[in-house]
């Protein structure tokens, strides 16, 4: 099982305790300085940035303009992009197939 390691977005601190939920998604309080939030792991955040990133660049957004979109660092924006780069792309369902129709 994955552990995730939730932090204060004010003061950084670890010392959290659950205290209800908003919109079915838990809410904690930090112990240290009273704040309360929904706080998300990085990881899940993280994801949801680099699909975005990743879409931008299907549409073939400009490096600066998603850095400016999605706040993720031009340098992880070219290694995304060199990443999928490398996939190889499946066949679009839309895309008549070469051979349809020959024979």
């Amino acid at each position: 099982m994955l552990q995730t390691t939730l932090t204060c977005k004010k003061c950084g601190s670890t010392a959290l305790r659950k205290n209800g939920s908003l919109k079915g998604e838990p809410k904690y309080q930090c112990t240290a300085c009273r704040y309360q939030a929904v706080f998300t792991p990085a990881a899940a955040r993280k994801a949801v940035q680099y699909a975005q990133v990743e879409q931008l660049l299907v549409e073939r957004v400009s490096q600066r303009a998603i850095v400016r979109l999605t706040g993720v660092s031009r340098p992880t924006i070219v290694k995304l992009a060199k990443k999928s780069a490398h996939q190889p792309t499946p066949p679009s369902a839309t895309e008549p197939a070469a051979n349809a129709g020959v024979g």
